[in-house]
């Protein structure tokens, strides 16, 4: 059986005109090193990663698996502004940092594993996507742990960054680099199992069974600050309390993703 052994999160609701909060208190207490010319997304990635591996001895070949919907912003803009507006050659740390990767490179290093590392980028839907590719790893055998995260970044200032997502202009925006850490064949914490539905009907059947059993569903929009990965932060927030969860994602051209989380 497939077990969630820790949760941990980083969400930082952000205000227009607002300096984004500093993070190198919180990294200090995570990281084994600090790292040099890492930008936003690196940060969040490493933080919320050593969040969740603390007080856990992870095993060197614990996959990571990290998803995005957005990726990291800031060096991608950084890197536009250097090649379009100013026509210089980007810096090359701004143009490796465009690489989601990198902030994978950067978890794993931390944590000291050398094992699977993936990145999925996945606009709406990365944390299903990456839960999908961390389950099916561990059903198979290929690793006896998983890693899983999703990081989101906003940048500066915030009206630009609503603009560029197509927000509402009054749109609350936040942060966050939410994770898990699922282990096979572990003695406690909460069950994880995983199905794949095509049938609308049976979907729909689904979802009402887990509403007659009072088992929290992943709601249809945000109750809080947007972020594309917003359902990392429901799911991780629903699994610091109690009660069972049921996380969704899929639509009937090419079927739905179903995660069960025990009580």
């Amino acid at each position: 059986m497939i077990r969630v052994a820790s949760t941990a999160q980083v969400y930082n609701p952000l205000q227009d005109g607002v300096p984004l909060p500093s993070l190198a208190a919180e990294l200090k207490q995570v990281c084994r090193e600090h790292f040099r010319r890492v930008d936003r997304f690196i940060e969040l990635a490493v933080l919320g990663s050593g969040r969740c591996a603390a007080g856990h001895t992870l095993d060197p070949d614990c996959g990571l698996y990290l998803g995005s919907g957005l990726g990291t912003m800031t060096s991608i803009i950084l890197s536009q502004e250097q090649l379009l507006r100013d026509r210089e050659v980007p810096t090359p740390f701004n143009f490796i940092n465009t690489l989601g990767n990198s902030a994978g490179y950067y978890a794993a290093r931390n944590l000291g594993l050398t094992g699977q590392n993936l990145f999925i980028s996945r606009r709406g839907a990365s944390l299903t996507a990456a839960l999908t590719a961390a389950w099916l790893d561990l059903e198979l055998g290929v690793v006896r742990q998983a890693l899983v995260g999703v990081v989101e970044e906003a940048t500066l200032p915030l009206e630009e960054h609503r603009r560029r997502q197509g927000l509402p202009a009054d749109t609350a925006v936040a942060e966050g680099s939410h994770w898990l850490l699922l282990e096979r064949d572990a003695g406690s914490g909460r069950s994880l199992r995983a199905q794949h539905l095509i049938d609308p009907a049976e979907y729909a059947a689904a979802l009402a069974a887990a509403e007659r059993e009072g088992i929290a569903s992943l709601p249809a929009a945000p109750s809080g600050p947007f972020h594309d990965s917003w359902s990392g932060a429901w799911l991780t927030q629903r699994l610091q309390g109690e009660g069972a969860s049921l996380l969704t994602e899929g639509d009937e051209a090419r079927g739905w993703d179903l995660f069960h989380f025990g009580a």
